[in-house]
């Protein structure tokens, strides 16, 4: 059979990240992501060597995690929305009879709006990683490149243009959970040690706004 989107690496079952629902995780390719958030932790336990699922291994996955009680698949990263095959992979699973949440940074509005559109999954996870403004002072510039773009080149228009993308997926993200009671649709911060409480009072502010969930997660360090 051919070859998933999705790693072979182990499958966290949690009732976290979805708070009140059993969820299982599944990874695109991690290395796979416009950002290089700072301390990235999915990136930091990925060693490189995990090769895809295939199908039907996939589908011997899925059959254990339904034994477990799982109803819900959490597509994690990298950026599930740069793989290619997402689709395909997340209409097989739901083929299977489970509920999809896609996670995304958010920077991908025009593959949101697909994928909303076509109502290919049942709910998203968005990712505020700083606040969402039209115009930042230079000391917030140099403080939200280092949370966005940590190993890689920094300038000022990367952050504008993070803050506009993510205007717009938020956006097409609303108008999905609206449409579908907001189940399984989270907008997300990590209290990063960059952002200040004042920051984080903007993101509380632009998700409240919003009326979607909104979860502050601790920030935890990567272990070295």
């Amino acid at each position: 059979m051919p070859l998933s989107p999705f790693l072979d690496v182990d499958i966290p079952v949690t009732f976290k990240d979805q708070p009140g629902v059993q969820s299982a995780v599944l990874y695109t390719h991690i290395p796979l992501c416009n950002l290089e958030c700072f301390q990235c932790h999915n990136k930091a336990a990925f060693d490189g060597q995990g090769t895809f699922l295939s199908y039907e291994k996939l589908l011997e996955k899925l059959d254990k995690l339904k034994l477990l009680g799982v109803e819900l698949i959490i597509v994690s990263g990298g950026e599930p929305l740069l793989e290619k095959r997402l689709i395909e992979g997340v209409e097989f699973i739901k083929i299977e009879g489970f509920s999809v949440r896609i996670d995304t940074n958010g920077t991908l509005p025009d593959k949101v709006e697909q994928l909303t559109g076509e109502k290919v999954a049942d709910g998203f996870a968005l990712d505020i990683k700083i606040p969402i403004k039209n115009e930042y002072y230079e000391e917030e510039i140099i403080r939200f490149n280092e949370i966005l773009f940590s190993k890689k080149e920094k300038n000022r228009k990367n952050v504008k243009f993070y803050a506009e993308e993510i205007k717009k997926s938020v956006k097409k993200i609303k108008e999905f959970a609206i449409a579908n009671d907001f189940q399984y649709t989270i907008l997300r911060t990590v209290k990063y040690p960059f952002l200040t409480e004042k920051d984080i009072g903007e993101i509380k502010k632009f998700a409240k706004e919003t009326g979607i969930p909104f979860q502050l997660n601790p920030f935890y360090p990567v272990e070295a």
